[in-house]
């Protein structure tokens, strides 16, 4: 599907291993309570935010104000070569007019405002070449980097708008076939 695979023009065919159906699983600091925002709805290839609080649509934290908040994807215990991170929180329209965010999607209501990106190398956390992020207003952040062989991915948050960090969706991308 189109969430699994994407064309890059410079770097050819990506693959996304964050995905539940690549077998990855997503771990969280906390949860919102009641079941409507669970970690494995931020790996499942839904970008846009229109299932949101419908269980499908996105992970939230459940600790209202407090900071910081993560969500960490594992890619099952296999290392993959990935060069592209991305991150997608709630858009403006998300409620109104749900569409596959861009670069230019704004999200000043709920979003995400100031985070990092990083990956695992074995001992620590690393964030990636230009994955620190402060004052969002995107409702998707693209981060390319050269590529890192790497177990698991996270996302920091250390501050959120309404007081709860929203992640609608967390994707690593590397090169197709990959053990």
């Amino acid at each position: 599907t189109a969430a699994e695979v994407i064309s890059v023009s410079q770097a050819g065919t990506l693959t996304n291993y964050a995905l539940t159906s690549s077998g990855a699983t997503a771990v969280a600091s906390s949860s919102y309570p009641g079941g409507n925002y669970p970690t494995a709805s931020a790996i499942n290839g839904d970008r846009n935010g229109g299932n949101w609080g419908f269980g499908t649509g996105g992970w939230a934290d459940g600790t209202r104000g407090l900071y910081p908040d993560s969500l960490e994807v594992d890619f099952s215990g296999q290392p993959k070569a990935i060069s592209e991170i991305r991150v997608y929180t709630l858009q403006n329209t998300w409620k109104t007019n749900p569409g596959e965010p861009t670069a230019d999607t704004s999200c000043s209501g709920e979003g995400i405002l100031d985070f990092q990106v990083q990956v695992w190398n074995g001992t620590a956390w690393v964030t990636v070449s230009g994955g620190s992020v402060t004052g969002n207003d995107k409702a998707m952040r693209v981060f390319t980097f050269p590529a890192v062989t790497t177990s698991k991915i996270q996302v920091v948050i250390t501050a959120a708008r309404n007081n709860y960090s929203r992640i609608v969706e967390f994707e690593a991308y590397g090169t197709p076939g990959q053990p």
